[in-house]
């Protein structure tokens, strides 16, 4: 069976034009898309969700992704349950600990243990079930037996047995690497069977990172921030280090951290880029290719074909785009990669 692909998509312009974006993603064959959850750096998700869903007929709209932070659990509940009253099977919810939601306004990211809460809350919410806040015992009057999937969105090993103990799916930020998603997929496990469930019935959706250009080196060199976010963030160590990564002895520039919003999101990413000099290039090129589909639309159609080989079935593409569409790896999916892989069939 071949993978499932979602795109991920930015609330960059109005949100008119995002659903218009969101009907050509559907008109090139992808199977999803994940609109960002990010509110002083994008327009809003559920509003853009809403008309995206009403401007298509076949393709999966979720979140990617709201948190517990900077929204209450009853207002994402009221929220969410709108949006999936419009198209009941299209609709989606990841939910994760929030990053550049939570670092623009200066407050903590949630932790695995308010995840864990929040989805069990949401899932009584929107069933229209008592829950009690505050002292103040009421209930989602819309709420009903219809609930909408709710992923969470994880990388660290506790937020991933999370998943396991209480999602209906986990988007896995680890790469495509066969070791590191082997790793991830035993804290799921863990995490599924201490809950009594099949690890089976968690959807597991891989987060691969996308950069698409004709020119193999420079399609490396817009993904170096990225590789070294990946090394900055301790989380990342146990899936590189599987994947046979070694970034021991590395020396990384301070200023990097003081790019805004952060690196993965940063408006100057030029200035990125050169911050990120410091890797090899032999290295870089190894950590794309472990991270995700990084290269020529030929070379990311052979590293598709590949993971599919390794057993994966979903796979969420994250481009660097944050500020403006991915037409790029759009188009090149279309034209390209989308047609060579029905024809290996």
């Amino acid at each position: 069976m071949a993978p499932k692909i979602d795109l991920r998509v930015p609330p960059c312009a109005l949100a008119t034009e995002v659903a218009a974006f969101i009907g050509q993603c559907e008109e090139a064959g992808f199977d999803g898309v994940g609109i960002l959850d990010s509110q002083m750096l994008e327009r809003d998700v559920f509003v853009s969700m809403a008309l995206a869903v009403q401007a298509t007929s076949r393709i999966r709209v979720a979140s990617a992704v709201i948190n517990p932070v900077t929204r209450h659990l009853s207002v994402l509940a009221s929220a969410a349950k709108t949006v999936a009253e419009l198209a009941p099977d299209r609709v989606e919810f990841w939910i994760g600990r929030g990053f550049s939601s939570v670092q623009t306004i200066g407050v903590k990211p949630a932790s695995p243990r308010q995840l864990r809460q929040s989805v069990l809350t949401l899932k009584r919410l929107l069933a229209g079930e008592e829950v009690s806040f505050n002292g103040a015992t009421s209930r989602m009057r819309h709420g009903d037996k219809e609930v909408p999937p709710i992923y969470i969105a994880a990388t660290g090993p506790r937020a991933i047995e999370v998943a396991g103990e209480v999602a209906d799916g986990v988007l896995l930020q680890v790469g495509i690497h066969p070791m590191a998603v082997e790793v991830a997929r035993q804290h799921l496990e863990a995490g599924a069977k201490r809950a009594g469930r099949n690890p089976n019935d968690v959807e597991m959706v891989l987060c691969a990172t996308t950069i698409i250009n004709d020119d193999q080196r420079e399609a490396w060199e817009t993904a170096r921030p990225l590789c070294v976010q990946r090394l900055l963030e301790g989380s990342h160590s146990p899936y590189l280090e599987a994947a046979g990564i070694d970034t021991g002895g590395l020396e990384i520039p301070r200023e990097l951290r003081e790019l805004y919003p952060d690196i993965p999101h940063a408006e100057d990413w030029e200035k990125a880029k050169r911050l990120c000099s410091f890797l090899p290039d032999d290295l870089l090129a190894q950590i794309c290719d472990t991270i995700g589909l990084i290269g020529t639309p030929e070379h990311c159609a052979m590293r598709l074909r590949q993971a599919e080989a390794d057993g994966i079935r979903h796979l969420y593409l994250m481009t660097s785009e944050t500020y403006q569409f991915p037409h790029r790896e759009m188009q090149a999916f279309r034209e390209t990669i989308f047609p060579a892989m029905a024809s290996s069939r």
